[in-house]
């Protein structure tokens, strides 16, 4: 990707490589980083230089496009999925798909394009992470200014995947994943419209306080789901818990 144009010191993957040993470090500031790079004598010979400046890793963090890092996580995922053993860890289900986002915020005056409110800048990540019986890792991530919400970005993330069981945020499209036959666990909004067909005894030894089958929304505004669904309450506090009526 022509990162490294002229540079003699610095690299794209020596810049990288610092960054991972600040993360595993939990050195959390340029200045933390340069000191702790100046006095880990053993990182001399690793990362080839003596030390680094605050403002050196300032400028090359300005500088340096995000995509060279996306192309790097995009191979390690790859490699990933070719050492991920396919065995059931959930019932039949082989994968755990958990999709959320978090939100950075950014400088409005050095970064106006992530437009997020209107005194705030800020970065999402959007990210789903692939749990198996042997691994926890990332395989997909977007990164978009802070406006972008979760929802927009849904359809990248989900996969349709019989051997896959998604859990995400609630208030999303639950009738259309039924009809792509998602397999998905979401949390339901507190104030949502709730109609129950059918309610099993409470298992309360298990601390389950309602089994319902449920159709949601309303008919009078329209948001009433054509599938219905499998509600668990699962404490007094009314956090609830929605999993397809068909997968029970």
């Amino acid at each position: 990707m022509d990162l490294d144009r002229y540079v003699k010191k610095l690299t794209a993957c020596k810049f990288l490589q610092l960054f991972i040993i600040a993360q595993m470090n939990q050195r959390d500031s340029l200045a933390y980083l340069s000191k702790f790079v100046r006095d880990e004598k053993d990182l001399h010979t690793q990362v080839e230089m003596g030390a680094i400046s605050t403002s050196q890793l300032s400028r090359k963090q300005g500088m340096l496009s995000t995509g060279g890092f996306g192309e790097v996580f995009q191979y390690l995922v790859a490699e990933i999925r070719i050492r991920m053993k396919q065995t059931p860890f959930i019932h039949n289900y082989k994968q755990l798909h958990v999709i959320d986002s978090s939100t950075m915020p950014m400088s409005l005056s050095q970064y106006p394009w992530a437009t997020f409110k209107k005194m705030k800048a800020g970065v999402r990540l959007h990210m789903k992470i692939v749990v198996t019986k042997e691994l926890i890792v990332p395989n997909k991530a977007v990164l978009l200014p802070a406006k972008h919400t979760n929802r927009t970005q849904m359809d990248e993330l989900i996969t349709i995947d019989s051997g896959a069981l998604s859990l995400f945020d609630r208030g999303y499209l639950f009738d259309q994943y039924s009809f792509e036959n998602v397999q998905f666990i979401t949390w339901l909004k507190d104030k949502a419209k709730i109609e129950v067909l059918t309610e099993q005894e409470p298992n309360l030894e298990n601390l389950i306080f309602q089994d319902a089958e449920v159709y949601l929304g309303s008919e009078v505004n329209g948001t009433k789901t054509q599938n219905t669904f499998r509600l668990y309450k699962l404490n007094l506090s009314f956090t609830l818990l929605l999993i397809p009526h068909m997968l029970v």
